[in-house]
């Protein structure tokens, strides 16, 4: 509601998921064959991150060991008007073997690097200063049968901007050493003023950050992914599975 990302807290992000089957005509050149291009952004952050492999949740079940028929179709489900006309999209139904695959899934690397830079948000967007950023360091990423959600858990924190080289232009004394000394620090103090006044035009992490436009800010990064099919879960020869990500909620671990 009014709440503030708290820097000293641990959170859960929950993510409602969805997925979804899309069945190929064999002879269409549309296919798609990987979860890696899309156009997604990949850049790599140094201050990034630490995670677990943990699996376990307190549902427990469900392993992707089936190498089985694609999925069941679950409802009415819709043509996507992105593909083709031979090429159908279907919501489907969540069985053991597609939890299998889910949770196979997110444990690989790509997955995670790729939540990892969906939750870095840069701020400069949002009048704080030019390379500061909020980023999510996940300790734990697991699906919960119980209610098809994602769950990670971990802290926030705020990444401040490198502060910028300052180099002094004026020309040094020729009055000596002691002289020159002066100037340079008195050039300095001048510097550090300005940089001073420069700050104080953008937030810090002393400003509210609110819960709520963390999550609308998460929903619309995932939302790409979603245009994109970037999370396959898995392929077969004739159709592929695609996870989700609907919306976002942030709770208070």
């Amino acid at each position: 509601m009014g709440a503030s990302i708290s820097l000293d807290s641990k959170y859960r992000l929950v993510l409602n998921t969805e997925v979804e089957c899309i069945s190929i005509n064999p002879s269409s050149s549309s296919a798609v064959t990987g979860g890696s291009s899309g156009g997604a952004h990949k850049k790599k952050h140094d201050h990034k991150r630490h995670r677990s492999d943990s699996e376990s949740d307190s549902d427990g079940s469900g392993s992707g060991s089936g190498s089985g028929s694609d999925s069941e179709r679950s409802g009415s489900g819709s043509d996507s008007g992105s593909e083709s006309e031979s090429d159908k999209t279907y919501t489907v139904k969540l069985t053991p073997e597609i939890i299998g695959y889910i949770r196979s899934y997110i444990r690989k690397n790509q997955f995670l690097d790729e939540f990892d830079l969906i939750t870095e948000i840069e701020l400069d967007k949002y009048e704080h200063a030019p390379g500061s950023a909020l980023v999510f360091n996940s300790d734990s990423i697991v699906f919960m049968t119980n209610n098809h959600t994602l769950e990670a858990v971990g802290d926030w924190e705020y990444i401040e901007p490198e502060k910028p080289v300052v180099s002094s232009s004026k020309s040094k004394s020729k009055g000596g050493r002691g002289r020159d000394r002066d100037r340079r620090r008195d050039d300095n103090d001048d510097d550090d003023n300005d940089d001073d006044n420069d700050r104080k035009q953008y937030k810090t992490k002393e400003d509210d950050l609110p819960v709520n436009e963390i999550e609308n800010i998460l929903t619309e990064k995932f939302e790409e992914y979603n245009k994109t099919r970037e999370f396959v879960i898995h392929e077969s020869k004739n159709s592929f599975l695609v996870l989700l990500i609907k919306s976002v909620e942030i709770v208070k671990a």
